[in-house]
């Protein structure tokens, strides 16, 4: 299949967990407008099933049945790719091996674009990330080139580093993800 620039692609990124909606609309709403791009629609749907979070390979495995399930359905329903909001990308391999369409894993495209990146490097994790004030966050990557934020869920932590250090390349996971995702449509 080929897109040409002025089709409209249709890309479903899949929250891993069983959390309501009205518990995550507003960050995922930033997310989305933040990741805009012209000619690609994104839409956000929960499994609705499995963890309440992403923390442990315990809670990536309970999660990928509802993944697959999930990415089967949004092939069903006419979306062009998936990207799974997760790092730990739980049911991405499970997923291709059953669909069509390109499956995206935010962990898999975070760890290409972090062998692609400038050096050095600072990986932060989901735990560093949650555990550091911005001051300390900051003050953390003096001397890096880039730092990759190692969770989802902290895309607003993108403009707060570019606007204390511009040459700081900073790769979020699900920025990488969505250009890893397009990158694989155009080149079907």
């Amino acid at each position: 299949m080929t897109h040409d620039s002025a089709a409209r692609v249709k890309v479903l990124l899949v929250g891993p967990t069983s959390v309501s909606w009205d518990t995550i609309e507003s960050e995922v709403g930033a997310d989305l407008a933040r990741l805009a791009r012209p000619g690609v629609e994104l839409t956000y749907r929960c499994t609705g099933d499995g963890p309440t979070e992403i923390r442990t390979a315990h809670d990536a495995r309970a999660a990928g049945p509802f993944v697959v399930k999930t990415i089967i359905d949004a092939a069903r329903h006419g979306f062009d790719a998936v990207i799974v909001d997760s790092t730990a990308d739980p049911g991405v391999a499970e997923a291709r091996a059953t669909v069509d369409i390109p499956v995206v894993g935010a962990g898999e495209a975070l760890r290409s674009a972090i062998a692609a990146a400038k050096q050095p490097v600072c990986e932060l994790t989901g735990d560093d990330l949650r555990g550091m004030d911005v001051a300390a966050l900051v003050n953390s990557l003096r001397g890096a080139a880039t730092v990759a934020l190692g969770g989802t869920g902290f895309s607003h932590l993108v403009d707060i580093l570019a606007a204390a250090n511009p040459t700081l390349v900073v790769l979020d996971p699900l920025d990488v993800a969505l250009d890893a995702c397009l990158a694989r449509l155009k080149n079907r």
